[in-house]
C-alpha cells in the first residue's frame, strides 16, 4: 500500500508565502501608479512608460487574482485534509473500542 502524507504545516507555509506574493504584487502596482507622467523625463518617454504601466498593471492584476484563487484553494485543501484526518482518527478509535469490547465478551 502506498503511503500518503499531507504536510499541514507545509500547506500553511505555502498559503503564507502566497499571501506575501499578493502583498508584493500590490506594492509593485502602487509603485507603478506612483510614477506618474512627468516623473520620468521627456513627454515621449513618459507616454511610453504610461503604456508600459498600463500593460504591466493588467498583468500584475491577473497574477494577483490567480494567486488569490490558489491561496484560497490551498486553505480549503488544508482544512479538508485536517477534517478527514480527524474523522478517520475518530472512526479508528471507535473500531478499536468495538474490537476490544468484542474480545472481552468472548
Amino acid at each position: 500500500m502506498t503511503d500518503f502524507k499531507v504536510d499541514l504545516g507545509g500547506l500553511d507555509a505555502l498559503r503564507k508565502n502566497l499571501e506575501r506574493t499578493v502583498d508584493n504584487v500590490d506594492q509593485a502596482t502602487k509603485r507603478i501608479q506612483d510614477a506618474g507622467l512627468g516623473a520620468i523625463g521627456p513627454t515621449v518617454l513618459d507616454e511610453a512608460c504610461a503604456d508600459f504601466r498600463t500593460d504591466w498593471k493588467e498583468g500584475l492584476d491577473k497574477i494577483k487574482e490567480t494567486v488569490e484563487k490558489i491561496t484560497s484553494a490551498v486553505a480549503d485543501a488544508k482544512q479538508s485534509y485536517a477534517e478527514l484526518d480527524t474523522a478517520i482518527s475518530k472512526d479508528l478509535q471507535k473500531m478499536a473500542a468495538d474490537v476490544a469490547a468484542m474480545t472481552r465478551k468472548k
